[in-house]
């Protein structure tokens, strides 16, 4: 099938470092909605198609078991008069029948099984995109009025809403459907939370007086945010400095990896 366009990668690569970032999200979020639609209907058609095989294979049990019933039947009629072979034929051709209307339906209802396994699959990875895609926008409008160092815009978000928004779900508190961590705080009070902690002003070189958080200055150096934690960057040397130097960071960037 179709492999989703809209990746984690893609999606950031597009963002980073562009102007009108809620804009870009809502067209993305637009295209998505249009192709999660047919995702949908399609899985509800297999579903249909899969209950009407399902009652057309219950029909075919049941004439198999007339048939038999009827063989039986035609068996002690042949019993006294007809010779073996002529028995042995009758069995023959009703097995093989049996067989036949058994496979036939069953092969069928494995196809759309598997069509539909598939389509739920890709439903799947659809809906994990759209949360993510609800992070990116509760990020992109708490960060309004921060000029956030380029090399570190994945680590906050990573730190914030873990890989993939998985440290925040959806759900109703009062005030509609929201995006919330374990704590309670919504994405955007998340993410502003942790702008202004010690370690999320690394990655920030000012604040203008729409953040509504002073003014800060620092950030990281435009120096790409190597994360010892992760696969691809797995240094125990690292992660030991860090445990030493800043037990914060070293327990965020861990957190960020998924550790």
């Amino acid at each position: 099938m179709k492999e989703p366009i809209f990746t984690k990668e893609a999606v950031m690569k597009l963002l980073a470092g562009q102007e009108e970032n809620e804009k870009k999200v809502e067209a993305l979020f637009a295209l998505y909605n249009e192709d999660l639609n047919g995702l949908k209907m399609n899985r509800d058609d297999f579903k249909t198609e899969k209950e009407a095989l399902e009652r057309k294979l219950a029909e075919a049990t049941s004439q198999n078991a007339k048939i038999a019933e009827d063989f039986a039947a035609l068996q002690k009629q042949l019993e006294s008069s007809s010779p073996d072979e002529i028995k042995k034929a009758c069995e023959k051709a009703y097995e093989q029948k049996q067989s036949e209307l058994e496979n036939s339906y069953r092969g069928l209802l494995e196809k759309k099984e598997t069509a539909i396994k598939e389509l739920t699959e890709s439903l799947e990875k659809s809906q994990k995109t759209e949360h993510y895609l609800k992070c990116i926008q509760d990020f992109n409008k708490a960060a309004e009025g921060y000029d956030i160092e380029p090399a570190g815009r994945d680590f906050l978000f990573e730190a914030i809403y873990g890989q993939d928004g998985t440290k925040f779900i959806e759900r109703d508190l009062g005030e509609g459907m929201k995006l919330y961590n374990a704590d309670g705080q919504t994405g955007i009070a998340a993410t502003k939370a942790f702008f202004n902690t010690d370690l999320g002003k690394k990655f920030i070189r000012n604040i203008s007086t729409g953040g509504g958080a002073g003014s800060s200055s620092g950030g990281a150096g435009n120096q790409p945010i190597v994360n010892p934690f992760k696969k691809e960057t797995f240094n125990l040397t690292e992660q030991a400095r860090l445990l030493k130097e800043d037990p914060e960071q070293y327990k965020l960037m861990k957190a960020a990896a998924g550790v």
